[in-house]
């Protein structure tokens, strides 16, 4: 079972990924359009969702981290769009201080925090106690490594490409701190694939299928994340991955370390 979940689970983030670029860089009539037929697929998967955490078989357990994906996509692209973000929507100020730059950076994304918030719990409430809870556990994965990529690219990372931001969310990039590495970032990555090996070794230990699956589909999907952590540290052009959704993005810019920046 672990060859299938690895390819599933990075063929759907390679796919998904690309194609929320796609849509969040379009023009403000053609994006609305693909977020309502992207409202009307994740609104499908909700309404799935249900019925297929009930289902004890492989195939429903690859479903339903097809669904998660689904669900967190639409939440990513509802951020990335401007429909669901925060109240603060203006650059820091040069001279705040870090608690000030802090709440700004809170205020510039709380509702869709608290969306994300609603959306797992909502999830766990349908679905934890049934058979099969792979779409609550992928959205969990992703909701917890994308906050820890959030503190780290607050406290301080090497890299971060920028460039994939909308223009309208530009004003986030000053919330960020690209100038030195933090020891939160090689802490929170090691955690990251240590937890990974962890779900590796209980999947591999589950007799059932069904679970089996469904544990190395998460498992894969936080390998990933936690890979992702790695382009944080180390300047690397992992656009490359997407160059044919946006062939206009160019490689992330490094950040130079001098000595007393570590």
């Amino acid at each position: 079972m672990f060859w299938p979940a690895f390819v599933t689970a990075v063929s759907a983030w390679w796919l998904l990924t690309g194609l929320a670029l796609v849509l969040v860089h379009q023009s403000d009539k053609r994006a609305h359009r693909g977020f309502m037929m992207l409202s009307v697929l994740a609104l499908t998967a909700w309404l799935v969702t249900p019925f297929n955490a009930s289902a004890d078989t492989p195939m429903s357990a690859a479903i339903g981290f097809i669904l998660g994906l689904i669900i967190w996509g639409w939440l990513e692209v509802s951020y990335l769009l401007g429909y669901v973000n925060g109240p603060n929507h203006a650059p820091c100020a040069a001279n705040a201080t870090m608690w000030e730059r802090f709440k700004g950076a809170v205020s510039t994304t709380i509702y869709h925090e608290a969306c994300v918030v609603a959306s797992v719990a909502l999830l766990a409430i349908v679905s934890v106690n049934e058979p099969n809870p792979t779409t609550f556990y992928t959205l969990s994965v992703l909701w917890l490594m994308r906050w820890s990529a959030k503190l780290n690219l607050f406290f301080g990372v090497r890299a971060f490409n920028d460039r994939w931001l909308p223009e309208h969310l530009n004003y986030l990039s000053s919330y960020l701190k690209t100038d030195r590495l933090s020891l939160f970032l090689p802490l929170s990555t090691c955690a990251g694939f240590y937890v990974t090996y962890i779900i590796f070794t209980s999947a591999a230990a589950v007799p059932d299928l069904t679970s089996q699956l469904s544990l190395y589909l998460i498992a894969s999907l936080m390998l990933l994340a936690s890979v992702e952590h790695l382009f944080l540290m180390f300047p690397v052009n992992e656009a490359a991955l997407w160059r044919w959704a946006r062939s206009d993005v160019p490689p992330p810019r490094a950040v130079r370390l001098e000595h007393d920046d570590v």
